[in-house]
């Protein structure tokens, strides 16, 4: 009887747990959190997270053409054989001339050098020195280097007419007159002779050659001084000489450029 009564108590007790867990129904279980959605970036931007190889750059072929193809100048036609140099002028005349005349004789060209020291511009436009010359020698081109004595003269102006004159006089002949190479300031004389030497070309020494060595007077160019110019003097003649069948000694008119040397680097 005892043990009845203990056995329902237990199928009670039993009941009672049963119903108590279904009233409480399903553990809570958290629900798994969303994965992160990135903030949406503006239109034309980029996140700085994200790294983005820049784009391809087309390649120009204009561009590349420019940068590979350089421009082959063609080198001076060689000087005209037979044809004969007559230089004239002063001490700078005789320094230029031996040099210079080794040159010209090492290519075929005849070269002579008629000089006077002191000598002066109106001495060889209105002597009678240089018509018997040209009438010797009957030159292609007349080499002219003078005016170094005259660098101080206190009215430059004083020498148009005799540059003129002294150009008149070598009756129409291919002439170019070479600026002494500087070892002091002028008072305008060279430029009194380039501004009037027309139709004859105008070498300006002074643009080609850059610290001349000199002699021990400090004026005249020392032995390697005389060959540097010779050889500078040599070269523009054959870089600026165009020539004609009449004319073989022609040069191309003047410009900025060639009065300039043509762009060529100064001599030193």
């Amino acid at each position: 009887m005892q043990k009845s009564r203990r056995r329902r108590g237990l199928e009670f007790n039993l009941l009672s747990l049963v119903l108590l867990v279904a009233c409480a129904g399903p553990p809570h279980v958290d629900a798994p959190a969303a994965p992160a959605t990135p903030a949406a970036s503006a239109p034309g931007t980029v996140s700085s997270s994200a790294k983005l190889d820049p784009p391809p750059v087309a390649a120009d072929p204009e561009a590349e053409l420019t940068q590979t193809v350089t421009p082959i100048q063609a080198p001076p036609a060689p000087l005209p054989k037979g044809t004969r140099v007559l230089q004239i002028g002063d001490s700078f005349a005789d320094a230029l001339g031996g040099k210079l005349s080794k040159l010209l004789r090492a290519v075929e060209v005849k070269s002579d050098l008629e000089f006077e020291t002191p000598s002066y511009i109106p001495n060889w436009s209105y002597g009678a020195k240089l018509p018997k010359l040209l009438a010797s020698y009957h030159p292609d081109l007349v080499l002219i280097t003078l005016g170094a004595n005259e660098l101080e003269i206190p009215h430059p102006e004083e020498r148009i007419k005799p540059v003129k004159h002294l150009v008149q006089t070598l009756g129409g002949r291919p002439c170019v007159w070479i600026a002494p190479p500087l070892w002091k300031p002028d008072s305008g004389v060279l430029q009194v002779i380039r501004d009037n030497v027309a139709p004859c070309r105008y070498l300006d020494s002074n643009v080609l050659v850059h610290d001349l060595p000199r002699a021990r007077d400090k004026i005249h160019p020392s032995t390697e001084g005389r060959e540097i110019w010779a050889k500078v003097v040599f070269d523009w003649l054959s870089r600026e000489r165009v020539g004609t069948p009449e004319q073989p000694w022609a040069f191309r008119p003047e410009s900025s450029e060639s009065a300039s040397a043509s762009g060529s680097p100064a001599a030193r």
